[in-house]
């Protein structure tokens, strides 16, 4: 098979593209970019902050969490023989022994419950679809992933004071920032209450999904707990990019309201799932980097061109769904990932660029921004009338501290419209929502939590460079730039879906950087590269068979 793959016209292809790539001009201008900037002030500087030791390692935070460690172990000597010899224990134990021996959940349940509640968190999408829209089981939909949240928690502290297995503290710079920016919200929320009720739900809507961070790195025992949701999150994300192909095939039937009459090519927009075609592209682009990365990460040819097929998959459904902003964030995470792994993919982009500019529905997308059809309806209703009419709320209200959660901008304003002199409407750019619901205090701690994981990020592509965990790191932190230049066009993080992903994936970048770059080092047999020469034109050094085929 690998063979045939070799002689086959796309191999021949992607090498063609490659060569090409090689001819231009290019590979000599980022090298050079490269060495003048790896010489200068800033990049000495920048290549000692992402190589050196995280603040976080030695910070009152890390005490802290070690400390609450050591004291939930301390206490299962107690606790654990207790609850071992209870009767809803020994029934459990049962039940799991039946459900790994069971012929068709066996594969579901071969981790053991925190498998099990592992793989509940990478499939959320699909959980909360066949509750909410296939078995229509409101009340259990309403509630189904409060209860899971609820329910890791107890199962993480039941771990913790089990002393036979003790964890280490998982204290990292993400979860710093993310603690910050809740402790800053929970002021927020007392201290500008004008309708309590519906700031509580704003908050709620707002911040409950952030402790799927600190659920999925406490859950995650070791790699092969990484490699099965990781591999989880990718397939699930394939099955709806071709779920929406086929959908733009059929041309499914969409509201009026998605399209205008003066964009005559566009005869349908794919959403799959999901409740809007901008929030089907979030997803894409989310997981198309990281299927990338995993093509780069495995070394056999059949395996890289099946990753490979599937990001593309991805890639067509983000352009199926017809979301401008979709393609803008979608085409700058991929900018970034052949900056930062393989700057041959470049001439690969320009031209899958030029191709999709071929596609009617695509000329008749961007060209419908140039007229004034488009200028007027912008005016009137769209974006530019929404961010302008939020701006001046904000200012009639509290600029610094803003409106208060769940006032102005997002569903739990429209569907609870408390203030009688408010037009309410969505805004459609999640960081003008942040700012007129929590004022200047609220985004700029926003901002510094996003700085915070994209910092992080950075580390972890520095320190994993050379190795095969670089093209992973790259994946999850180009899918993360990308859902951010994406939420200025939507509000992305008011859907559970994408919040609860979005922390569920970037909770375990820790791996690949910050407090446990030397496991990942030590698992590859490797040291840890301290420099920023990962933007090289060959492709990254890649690992002796795949992911699939040796823990991650």
């Amino acid at each position: 098979m690998d063979e045939l793959l070799r002689t086959s016209l796309l191999w021949r292809l992607f090498a063609a593209l490659a060569a090409l790539y090689h001819r231009t001009f290019l590979p000599r201008m980022f090298a050079a970019i490269h060495r003048a900037f790896a010489e200068s002030l800033p990049g000495r500087a920048l290549r000692r902050l992402l190589g050196g030791q995280p603040a976080v390692e030695r910070s009152a935070y890390r005490r802290l969490m070690d400390r609450g460690n050591a004291w939930l172990c301390g206490i299962g000597a107690h606790v654990v023989p207790v609850l071992e010899d209870s009767l809803a224990y020994r029934i459990y134990r049962r039940v799991m022994a039946a459900l790994r021996n069971s012929l068709l959940l066996g594969w579901l349940f071969a981790g053991g419950m925190t498998g099990f509640l592992l793989f509940l968190f990478s499939s959320y999408a699909i959980v909360d679809y066949l509750l909410r829209d296939v078995l229509q089981l409101a009340a259990i939909a309403s509630v189904w992933d409060e209860l899971l949240m609820l329910f890791s928690l107890v199962w993480v502290i039941h771990r913790r004071v089990d002393t036979r297995r003790p964890l280490s503290s998982t204290a990292n710079g993400i979860g710093l920032w993310i603690a910050f920016y809740l402790t800053v919200g929970v002021l927020l929320l007392m201290t500008v209450r004008p309708a309590p009720t519906v700031n509580f739900t704003g908050f709620r809507a707002s911040m409950e999904y952030l402790a799927v961070f600190y659920l999925v790195t406490h859950l995650i025992r070791d790699e092969r707990d990484f490699r099965e949701m990781y591999l989880t999150m990718v397939i699930i994300a394939t099955v709806l990019a071709l779920h929406s192909i086929w959908q733009f095939i059929i041309g499914v039937p969409i509201p009026a309201s998605w399209t205008d009459a003066a964009e005559g090519a566009v005869r349908t927009r794919v959403y799959s799932i999901f409740s809007n075609p901008n929030i089907m592209g979030a997803y894409m682009i989310l997981f198309a980097p990281m299927t990338i990365g995993l093509a780069y990460a495995c070394e056999r040819p059949s395996q890289k061109v099946l990753f490979w097929l599937c990001g593309l998959a991805m890639c067509a459904g983000c352009l199926f769904t017809m979301s401008r902003g979709a393609w803008l964030a979608l085409a700058a995470a991929a900018v970034l990932f052949a900056l930062l792994i393989d700057r041959r993919l470049l001439a690969l982009m320009l031209v899958c660029g030029a191709v999709a500019c071929t596609l009617p529905f695509v000329r008749s997308r961007i060209g419908y921004l140039f007229t004034p059809q488009f200028a007027d309806s912008n005016a009137r209703g769209g974006r530019a009338k929404r961010w302008a009419t939020a701006i001046g709320y904000l200012k009639a209200t509290d600029p610094v501290f803003g409106m208060g959660y769940g006032m102005y901008g997002g569903a739990v304003a429209v569907k609870n419209p408390v203030l009688p002199w408010v037009e309410y409407m969505y805004v459609d750019n999640y960081y003008v929502k942040i700012l007129t619901e929590n004022g200047v205090v609220g985004v700029t701690a926003f901002g510094m939590m996003l700085l915070g994981l994209i910092g992080n990020g950075l580390r972890g592509c520095v320190r994993t460079a050379k190795t095969r965990w670089s093209p992973l790191c790259a994946g999850m932190l180009c899918g993360l730039v990308g859902v951010l230049i994406h939420s200025v066009f939507e509000s992305i993080w008011e859907e559970p879906y994408m919040m609860a992903l979005f922390f569920a994936k970037e909770g375990r970048k820790i791996v690949c950087g910050g407090t446990t770059s030397k496991l990942a080092a030590g698992y590859l047999h490797e040291d840890v590269v301290t420099s920023l020469d990962y933007g090289r034109p060959a492709a990254p050094q890649s690992a002796r068979g795949c992911l699939t085929e040796a823990q991650l």
